[in-house]
């Protein structure tokens, strides 16, 4: 039998903020860069680009600050404003985890074993458990305030 799916709270102040965008302000910090922070994300430097820049319009201030070329190439780096709300988001995720433990806890002891058909997987799948139909189900969960994880 697999091990049971655990739950997870997912903060998004919508369209703003998600953990997406929290982790590549994360990547950009660490890596000094726009570029390191899209490639250890797997995703193209001109999509995390324009995420930045959408970021940096709903705020007063910009979160991130970019330093263009010369020799060594340019480089980026997290503004106060970003730094701080990195810190308030990276805090709410952690209180909201707190806070919904054991009913989080609870939802997790109702959660079947194995997903069945009335889980959108087929029978066959289901008795067989079909390792694709499992990941397909947690994988349309993504956008959930609390999702599979």
């Amino acid at each position: 039998m697999a091990d049971r799916p655990e739950l997870s709270v997912q903060v998004r102040i919508l369209p703003l903020i998600g953990p997406g965008k929290m982790a590549l302000l994360e990547g950009v910090d660490r890596f000094g860069s726009i570029a390191a922070a899209a490639r250890s994300m797997g995703m193209a430097y001109p999509n995390a680009w324009k995420l930045l820049e959408s970021m940096n319009g709903y705020f007063q201030e910009p979160l991130v600050v970019r330093v263009v070329g010369g020799r060594r190439g340019g480089s980026a780096s997290l503004t106060p404003t970003g730094r701080a709300v990195l810190d308030i988001f990276r805090a709410v995720e952690t209180k909201a985890k707190i806070m919904f433990a054991g009913d989080l806890l609870a939802l997790t002891q109702l959660l079947a074993t194995e997903p069945g058909p009335a889980a959108g997987c087929g029978v066959i799948d289901a008795d067989i458990g079909s390792q694709d139909c499992t990941a397909k189900k947690r994988g349309s969960q993504a956008g959930a305030a609390v999702a599979l994880k």
